[in-house]
């Protein structure tokens, strides 16, 4: 009978520790990593399955704590994009979104409301979506019971914390009583005692992208600030559970005294929204940078999430609404169907107030200046289809008009259904992008994953920085990467014994060919996997051999193998990870 249900054989093994890589073999039992010698120390024979990693990388699974998979994990275990690039564990409930806790009568609104701030088309969740909960423990319940092909790490979310005790009017207009504190801290109390780990939320004011059905800034952008240092208390009280904040805008708001005083309440990590790069803003990072270096001089635990890889949109204009901060562009996202679009998107006074308010700054939050969008399909609007692959600011120059008239004039002729492709979300410059990695207090990701599925797709984001940083540059070690992909966040989120390839912890891994490692940098695909045949866009995984999730295969060379191990985690210790773990 074989030792082992899975042995890895001659792979080069960079652990994630940050120690250098080694040749070495694994054994693999009950879920976690029993075994690692010297190559050529366990025979491929003592494994049911034995891998074959000669020539190839094999590393721990990739964490990402900051998701929305919320609602695609009821209808794709796998959570891809996510699930196809070596994510082994994801975290949820981040921005204060989610689905729990949830008055019966909410339930439609809270699926609108997910549409609306993180464009997760609501026919899928409508069909998918069991909703037999209405607490976080009932939801835990069904997570449990619910096939999962790789692990969920979630935060309480406050937005739905704060509905479910206030009423949404309420939680959008005032502050809460005593009481409805008191009763918060306790709802805090019983989720944590189910596996939550911790709660999340964004506080951006008016100026989020995260805008309710009618366009109202969401509940935690209204809120008063003491909500969150209210539930700050409880997670001190506990001495566990750490704060996924979002209260930087890039080039607009910033609340880092918000992340200081969560860190000082609650005496635990806070994971801060979001450090990125900007050309046109060179010491925006840096600033932030040097405010983690003060926070951690102060004893403060605050670590900023990147979106620090090559990301894009690639936006129809009916789909698109990430501008929604500013409120002249909200007015077309918040038109009812594509004829009331076109119309205000023709409108020429609408236009006048566009321009008027248009500007770099900002732009750069809503995914770069309209200058710098390419139009890569004209769809039918014939007059505008020798622009294709042409960036927008030099259609409105060769044409005398203003770019805003070029890109609405294209929206409106192809029915809203023209190609845009963003070429400037963030920095491409890899000195910048450096500087951002290596700093200790950073975690990389900020994947979204999950989330404005029409335009975008981060759960890539891996992939693209071994790509990019290690191998098209040669500036970073893949040690390097790995210990900050894996390591560094599992660290952060007290997630245990995750994280790095060691004797006694969890098997999540995977094995790559890091020459061939990669994804599709033209465009991503569009693939019709949506319950009731919908689209999305998507970016497969390239040259990954294998992944491994707590001891079972899930992917084999892009294959899903169907088998769905993955796991509720905890932040409060092995025994709370094993109580989720039962029934899972």
């Amino acid at each position: 009978m074989p030792s082992y249900e899975i042995v890895i054989h001659g792979g080069t093994v960079i652990d994630g520790t940050g120690a250098p890589r080694q040749e070495a073999d694994l054994g693999i039992r009950d879920g976690v990593i029993a075994k690692i010698e010297k190559s050529g120390k366990i025979a491929p024979s003592e494994g049911a399955l034995a891998i074959d990693a000669a020539g190839q990388i094999v590393a721990p699974g990739v964490i990402d704590p900051h998701t929305h998979y919320d609602a695609q994990v009821h209808w794709d275990p796998y959570c891809t994009n996510s699930g196809w690039h070596g994510v082994t564990t994801v975290g949820v409930g981040n921005c204060g979104f989610g689905f729990a806790p949830c008055p019966p009568e909410l339930r439609e609104r809270y699926m609108r409301m997910m549409e609306n701030t993180e464009q997760v088309p609501y026919g899928a969740m409508k069909r998918a979506l069991a909703w037999d909960w209405v607490t976080y423990p009932e939801w835990v319940e069904r997570m449990k019971r619910k096939p999962k092909g790789l692990n969920l790490a979630s935060y309480l979310p406050l937005n739905s914390l704060l509905i479910y005790v206030m009423g949404i009017e309420a939680a959008k207009s005032r502050p809460a009583t005593e009481a409805e504190r008191a009763r918060m801290r306790a709802l805090l109390h019983e989720a944590m005692d189910h596996g939550a780990i911790g709660f999340g939320f964004s506080y951006l004011q008016r100026f989020n992208s995260h805008k309710d059905v009618d366009g109202s800034p969401m509940p935690t952008d209204s809120m008063a600030i003491e909500e969150a240092y209210n539930l700050a208390d409880v997670l001190r009280e506990r001495d566990e559970g750490v704060i996924q904040a979002l209260c930087e805008l890039p080039g607009g708001v910033d609340n880092h005294g918000v992340a200081e005083e969560l860190a000082r309440r609650s005496g635990r990590p806070v994971l801060h929204n979001v450090v990125a790069a900007f050309d046109a803003m060179p010491e925006l990072h840096r600033k932030v940078l040097r405010w983690l270096d003060e926070m951690q001089a102060k004893g403060l635990e605050i670590y900023s999430q990147t979106l620090c890889f090559r990301a894009w949109n690639e936006v129809k204009i009916a789909d698109y609404n990430a501008w929604d901060f500013i409120p002249e562009l909200l007015e077309l996202s918040i038109a009812k169907g594509v004829a009331a679009k076109i119309d205000k998107a023709k409108d020429p006074a609408w236009r006048a107030r566009v321009k008027a308010v248009y500007s770099p700054e900002a732009m750069f939050a809503a995914g770069g200046m309209f200058e710098t969008w390419m139009l890569t399909d004209a769809y039918g609007a014939a007059a505008y289809s020798r622009y294709e692959r042409r960036l927008l600011g030099e259609v409105a120059a060769e044409r005398g008009e203003h770019v805003v008239d070029v890109l609405f004039d294209i929206a409106v002729a192809s029915d809203l259904q023209a190609d845009f492709r963003q070429t400037d979300a963030v920095s491409q410059d890899p000195v910048k992008a450096l500087e951002i990695m290596r700093h200790p207090r950073v975690l990389a990701g900020t994947s979204d994953g999950g989330a404005h599925v029409k335009f975008y797709t981060g759960g890539h984001f891996s992939t693209d920085v071994i790509m990019w940083l290690a191998r098209e540059t040669n500036e970073m070690t893949l040690e390097e990467l790995h210990h900050k992909l894996s390591s560094v966040a599992a660290r952060a989120m007290r997630l245990q014994k995750r994280g790095e390839l060691r004797e006694g912890w969890a098997a999540d891994l995977y094995v790559y060919d890091y020459e061939r490692i990669g994804y599709d940098r033209r465009r991503y695909q569009v693939s019709y996997d949506l319950p009731g045949g919908d689209w999305r866009r998507t970016a497969p995984a390239q040259g990954i051999s294998w992944i491994v999730v707590n001891g079972v295969a899930t992917f084999r060379n892009n294959n899903c193998q169907g088998t769905t191990p993955g796991r509720l985690l905890a932040n409060g210790g092995e025994e709370r990870d094993r109580q989720l773990a039962l029934a899972s």
